[in-house]
């Protein structure tokens, strides 16, 4: 009797052991970001021929697709229907008490819709590198968010599955020119949300640029105003180029219009705010202009030249 007991452990322990068959796709789930194309739709036709192009699919509703899935207990039809969900991150799972929640409004005319589809086409897909991976492209007629009963519009919004592109209708009566600016507008977002994602040793020495090494303080949210008293902390009032920086914070100082520099009082930018214009002002300017515009200010010159450096190496296409 042992003996039988024995082998059916050592058949069991052998079988356990052999070597499971490869993981397979079961090709079930439906190909929700695959085209397909409807020459009778003008929308669907050019949305279609821009991702044979570029192998990006371009929506113009949050609702992509559906399924039937069946029926239930009692009968009745079980339909799937996929959404673009903007609230989604992996970090902050939508639901009902996001304090921060994205609401949508879609285009109406279909022409605004041919239109958006080309400036994302023409304009949009050409300036953007291969690093930033993105899924699809959701076309809107505005985006607002929430956030403790208050709203803000915002020009743009990149979620898990799609970047959402705002104001499409207001895109289609612009110029060239001003295309091209809301495209500098978009990479400059995107370029942002990878880096945060993906640092680089680079953005340290950015930031070292602007640091007083006698004092061993950063210039970033400091003040710039005459001291209030002996041993007030804050930087002598300047130009804020002179502490190489392209803007000031002017959430609480809108406005510096005194004559007299030396009256002058505003709060130096933060951090993310600096890195931010000089994404924008690198992809806006061309190396020329831009040293030829602040030729009297250094600081602002090392730090365009380090993040000129930094959109090259994630393969931006500077003029």
């Amino acid at each position: 009797m042992k003996y039988y007991i024995l082998l059916l452990g050592i058949l069991f322990f052998i079988t356990g052991c052999d070597k499971e068959n490869d993981l397979e796709p079961s090709f079930l789930e439906k190909e929700w970001f695959k085209l397909q194309d409807n020459p009778d739709d003008r929308v669907q036709h050019a949305a279609y021929e821009v991702y044979v192009a570029w192998g990006i699919p371009v929506f113009c509703n949050d609702t992509i697709g559906s399924e039937d899935r069946g029926s239930d207990h009692y009968g009745n039809p079980i339909v799937y229907y996929k959404v673009l969900d903007l609230n989604y991150n992996l970090n902050n799972p939508s639901n009902i008490n996001n304090i921060q929640s994205k609401h949508i409004s879609l285009i109406r005319e279909d022409a605004d819709k041919l239109a958006g589809i080309e400036f994302v086409d023409k304009i949009f897909f050409p300036a953007v590198p291969e690093v930033f991976h993105i899924q699809s492209i959701l076309l809107l007629d505005s985006i607002y968010e929430e956030q403790y009963g208050n709203k803000t519009l915002k020009k743009m919004h990149q979620a898990m599955e799609t970047l959402a592109i705002a104001d499409i209708p207001l895109i289609a009566g612009m110029s060239h020119e001003e295309k091209v600016e809301r495209v500098n507008e978009l990479v400059t977002f995107l370029s942002i949300n990878y880096l945060a994602k993906n640092p680089v040793a680079e953005l340290e020495t950015f930031k070292r640029v602007s640091y007083d090494p006698a004092t061993q303080r950063s210039y970033y949210g400091m003040m710039v105003r005459k001291p209030l008293y002996p041993g007030y902390i804050c930087l002598e009032p300047a130009r804020w180029e002179v502490y190489g920086f392209l803007d000031y914070s002017r959430s609480n100082y809108p406005y510096v219009t005194d004559p007299d520099i030396t009256n002058w009082r505003y709060q130096i930018v933060t951090e993310d705010e600096d890195v931010e214009d000089f994404i924008m002002a690198v992809v806006s300017y061309s190396k020329r202009d831009f040293e030829a515009a602040y030729a009297e200010y250094p600081k602002v010159l090392e730090k365009f030249e380090i993040m000129r450096g930094i959109m090259e190496s994630i393969g931006v296409e500077l003029k």
